[in-house]
């Protein structure tokens, strides 16, 4: 390996939002918001509802946005050891990864409030 390798867009991407979804996950687990809120922590019109679905609704995708940051970063790695892609299609792949992983961090989150929560 040398540095040309670590100028693979899929890997700068992945990296960066592997580090952020890892680093905000654990923050949320650690100081989640105190109070349902416009501002910060998981909000949706249903996370929003009461008081109970808030606080399980931080946990919930809080534990989903540490292990969306590891799949991140894992993926990263494993773009070193692929051919080099032109630029704009590893951008769009990596982009295309990162939003599937923010859509199933939603769907899972909101289908386990609705499942636990009678709204």
């Amino acid at each position: 390996m040398n540095l040309e390798d670590f100028q693979n867009v899929i890997f700068i991407i992945l990296s960066i939002m592997g580090v952020g979804f890892l680093a905000l996950g654990v923050f949320l687990m650690k100081f989640p918001p105190k109070r349902i809120n416009g501002l910060y922590g998981y909000r949706t019109s249903r996370s929003m509802q009461n008081h109970e679905a808030w606080f399980y609704s931080q946990r919930y995708s809080a534990k989903i946005m540490v292990i969306l940051g590891i799949i991140y970063l894992i993926l990263g790695l494993v773009s070193l050891f692929i051919p080099k892609l032109d630029d704009i299609l590893s951008a769009v792949i990596s982009i295309v990864i990162v939003l599937s992983g923010v859509f199933v961090m939603f769907y899972k989150t909101e289908r386990e409030l609705a499942k636990k929560f009678d709204f």
